[in-house]
């Protein structure tokens, strides 16, 4: 259970603090624990949600973080050529929005990317945009946990990569 002013994960719909711990009947007669959640990044949004909510978790902490990071090098590209189930895949990782399968999706449609421009192609607009999102989401998490602005995340990621 989340407390006043904890920050959390929404599945893909980004980050959000929570402003108020409710009782609401969701249901008739059903009273439920739920959250009203303030988003953090991007147009302000206030959502109420059941505390059960599946898609709630907590945002991965600074040491999280830096341990994803430090093996995000080592991850392979796992692309998908079926593009139906490519989709599909990585439409399920940027809905659950973990840190970890985000960083995966993004090498891979980054290792991809780069082979296209070895041969003067690019990316389907698809893929493009869920790399897009898959990057937002995650230097959402890591600008919170670290403090630094999210259009900072992407040099500061270079620059540890760049240290290894």
């Amino acid at each position: 259970m989340f407390k006043e002013k904890d920050y959390v994960r929404y599945g893909a719909r980004g980050i959000f603090q929570v402003d108020q711990i409710v009782k609401k009947e969701l249901k008739p007669r059903r009273p439920e624990t739920c959250y009203v959640l303030n988003s953090v990044y991007g147009i302000h949004t206030q959502i109420v949600t059941p505390a059960s909510n599946s898609q709630l978790r907590p945002v991965m902490n600074r040491e999280e973080i830096e341990q994803m990071i430090d093996e995000m090098p080592q991850l392979e590209s796992a692309w998908i050529d079926d593009k139906r189930k490519r989709e599909e895949t990585y439409q399920a990782i940027l809905a659950e929005g973990d840190g970890r399968k985000l960083a995966q999706m993004i090498i891979s449609i980054y290792t991809q990317k780069q082979d296209k421009l070895k041969d003067r192609k690019s990316l389907s607009r698809a893929d493009a945009e869920m790399l897009a999102r898959a990057e937002d989401l995650l230097h959402e998490e890591i600008s919170l946990s670290f403090k630094i602005k999210k259009e900072e995340v992407a040099d500061y990621l270079l620059s540890r990569f760049k240290d290894k």
